[in-house]
């Protein structure tokens, strides 16, 4: 597959990308009338009366438009709460960037659409995402405010957002529904996309997410490049310590009617070393002679197409192909040596209805995931039959799609989709016997959602939505393993109905300098095919799902304030969840008698109310002599969990919450230098679920450094990463049984990075 794309992609690149001559830029940046840089802010590059070029500001309010052909362009500003701007006429010469600083007045008694209106939401750019030393972007998301990393291993980072994991989280790509297929997400969604592909991401806080069935504790979609007007190729080549290496190259061509864009990507690296200088082979249960084996090699390739048939109409069609030959993960028990992954997307919009008050939006989609596990690399396959001990086949697609009608302030919408799961696992233990671990689990959804805009003048704003899902979720009956779910549960159901309701009221006020905002949602969703149906009879303690598992609904309070002035700005946001029927691990005693099963306990899933408490803080001062910006966030999440007598459940502390976190960060930017300082500091977490064995872990405190230099096409990064070379761990290295390899995985020593990209 690798060499299929180089060449494709060479030969694209061959093409004569000179014929339409040198191209220009537009760059420069976005603030308020007093001065403060405001981030988020949409901006759109029009010529001739259409849209070339979509961009929006970064966490500094600056931005940097794609290559553009020499020309007139008109530029439109817009950001909820302030006034729209139409810059005046921009004149792009060929091989030139051109400065363009806009300022914004904040809306006095005009009806607005609020950001916050909607939900809380961020936005990073793929800008932002090369200035940080990260080889995927569950790391580069883990350093957002509300948001952590949970790391497994040298790559392959899951996703937390306050306080809860990707199996309560949308985690989306282009809207697309992407599952991992390991059973304990060894490979979650934000894995199985490649920076290259990436153009922004966007973040959405708390279940108010009525687009997207299932997002109890908020959603992520990574949107993908889509070609440029005109023709461009950008080369990119990333190393870093530990042998990482991540070349990558896009080529494409945009034009009015049809453009196309093709890229391709390779990713690998050594297994790190912590602070105390030792690779994490050495620490956990690696033979040694695996101890020297590469972390991770990944390849992916991409092409999309997109067609506009007549005037405001694009059909969009997409394809992925990501192959994974091995990667390492200490932190469960065993490795990855196959992890493929296909995504197809195929969508079709109408803008511009209805006097341009309307649009259509249609969007089906196919994924796949392939995916090979054993512990070959451990001491635990020493003097086995086999090359390993334990072993799983795992696999999933999920085929889905939505049409959504916005009718003004209205939209309307159903969405669908049914994805398949099985794992079959093999121990040595039992002779190498399949067992069917996941048993061709079939989940399916389908709703309706609606969701309605509505100022109310003197700059209040109120958002509603709702939406109602019916699912279902069957074993296969010729799979499942029946007799061991009656071992240790009451309920043996294989196939199981769920009604999933939604819900959110948003109202957001902007008088001055404040932005004050109050919402409440409620979203559901339903147990995971591991979380029902996982069976696996085992050596000491089986692992058994639990059928009669009830859906976890979350209803959430949402406070939200943002003051600007003088170049000041300070963003405030507190939230508390109460999540019915929360999912969590715990040990179920067998109540039938031995009937040939060993074992008297099972590691099992079982419902518990919990409460999650939280609060963000971001800060940014005027800047300094002009160029330079201080800026500062904190991120703090509680979780408690009600007790449960019968199952032995003991009320306290929820498993795995991160604790308190700082960011205190200096950078200067002239647009073209840029140089940054920023210290890291995390809290002690004190506050464990002794009942699944989970130590407390020490605060800690790291300092980074980067900087770059920008010059019209050419765009270079360099950063050294935990400075002082600290040894220390992320409390989310802890990992809940039934999966836990016992191993605490440290984080990487000092670590330098680079990153060059140029643009043809």
């Amino acid at each position: 597959m690798r060499s299929s794309f180089v060449v494709l992609v060479g030969c694209l690149a061959a093409l004569p990308s000179h014929a339409e001559g040198p191209r220009g830029r537009i760059t420069g940046s976005v603030s308020s009338q007093d001065g403060a840089r405001l981030p988020g802010v949409s901006l759109v590059v029009s010529a001739g009366g259409r849209a070339v070029a979509r961009l929006s500001t970064g966490s500094l309010g600056t931005f940097r438009s794609p290559e553009l052909a020499p020309g007139r362009y008109v530029v439109k500003a817009r950001l909820a709460g302030f006034e729209e701007r139409t810059a005046p006429v921009v004149d792009v010469a060929a091989g030139a960037e051109t400065r363009l600083d806009l300022s914004l007045a904040v809306v006095t008694l005009r009806e607005t659409v609020s950001v916050l209106g909607q939900a809380p939401r961020a936005a990073i750019e793929a800008s932002e995402l090369r200035e940080i030393p990260a080889n995927d972007l569950g790391a580069a998301l883990g350093s957002e405010p509300g948001l952590w990393s949970l790391r497994k291993g040298g790559i392959a980072n899951e996703l937390v957002l306050r306080g809860l994991q990707s199996r309560d989280l949308n985690v989306l790509v282009d809207g697309q529904r992407v599952y991992g297929a390991c059973p304990n997400h060894m490979d979650p969604p934000a894995f199985h996309v490649d920076f290259a592909e990436v153009e922004r991401v966007e973040v959405g806080k708390g279940p108010f997410d009525i687009k997207n069935q299932g997002a109890l504790g908020g959603s992520v979609n990574v949107v993908t490049r889509k070609p440029e007007s005109g023709w461009q190729a950008t080369p990119n080549f990333a190393v870093g310590s530990f042998g990482y290496v991540n070349p990558s190259l896009t080529v494409g061509r945009g034009g009015r009617a049809l453009s196309f864009l093709a890229g391709y990507s390779r990713r690998a690296g050594d297994a790190f070393e912590d602070g105390s200088g030792r690779r994490f082979t050495e620490l956990a249960n690696y033979r040694r002679e695996r101890q020297g084996d590469r972390a991770f090699a990944i390849d992916t390739g991409w092409g999309r197409l997109l067609w506009s048939p007549a005037p405001d109409h694009q059909v969009d069609l997409a394809y992925t192909r990501q192959q994974a030959d091995s990667i390492l993960y200490p932190y469960l028990m065993m490795d990855a040596l196959r992890d493929d992954t296909d995504r197809v997307s195929l969508r079709y919009e109408v803008t511009g209805l209805r006097d341009g008050q309307s649009n259509l939006r249609v969007h089906g989609y196919f994924t796949r995931v392939d995916h090979w596990m054993t512990d070959e690399a451990r001491v635990s396959s020493v003097a086995k039959p086999r090359t390993y001990s334990m072993g799983t086949q795992a696999d999933t697609r999920t085929v889905g799609g939505k049409a959504e009608v916005v009718f003004g302030r209205l939209t309307l919408g159903i969405e669908g989709y049914e994805r398949r799961w099985e794992a079959t696992n093999e121990l040595a233990g039992s002779g190498y016997r399949p067992q069917a671990m996941i048993p061709k689990v079939d989940v399916r959804l389908m709703g309706a959602f609606a969701e309605y805009t509505r100022g109310l003048g003197e700059g209040l704003e109120l958002v509603a939505g709702a939406r109602l899902d019916g699912a279902s979720s069957e074993a296969d009956a010729a799979l499942a393993n029946v007799a061991l779910y009656a071992a240790y549960h009451p309920a043996t159901r294989i196939r199981v109905s769920d009604n999933l309701p939604a819900a959110k009221v948003r109202l957001a006020w902007r008088r001055g300098d404040w932005q004050l905002a109050a919402g409440i949602g409620h979203a559901a969703r339903a147990p995971e095919a591991t979380e029902r149906y996982l069976a696996l009879v085992r050596m000491g303690t089986d692992w058994v799902g639990n059928p009669g598992l009830e859906p976890s609904r979350n209803t959430a309070l949402d406070l939200a304030a943002t003051f600007t002035r003088g170049g000041f700005r300070v963003d405030l946001a507190a939230y508390r969840s109460r999540v019915a029927d929360y999912v969590t691990v715990y040990d179920q005693a067998r109540l039938t008698p031995p009937m040939g099963m060993a074992n008297r306990v099972a590691r099992s899933f079982a419902n518990v109310d919990a409460t999650l408490s939280g609060a963000e803080l971001e800060w940014s001062l005027p800047a300094l002599l002009g160029r330079v910006f201080v800026s500062g966030d904190f991120s703090y999440v509680r979780g408690d969990q009600d007790g449960d007598t019968a199952r032995g459940i003991v009320a306290g502390p929820l498993a795995e919450m991160p604790p308190l976190r700082a960011r205190l960060s200096a950078r200067y930017d002239d647009g073209r230098l840029f140089g940054r300082v920023e210290g890291v500091f995390a809290a002690d977490q004190s506050r464990v679920d002794a009942s699944l064995s989970e130590a407390a872990t020490p605060g800690w405190g790291t300092l980074n450094l980067s900087a770059g230099y920008r010059h019209g096409r050419l765009r270079l990064t360099i950063g050294l990463t935990n400075a002082f070379d600290r040894l220390y761990s992320e409390h989310l290295s802890y990992q809940r049984d039934p999966f836990r390899s016992g191993f605490r995985v440290p984080e990487p020593g000092r670590s330098l990075f680079a990153n060059a990209s140029y643009r043809f």
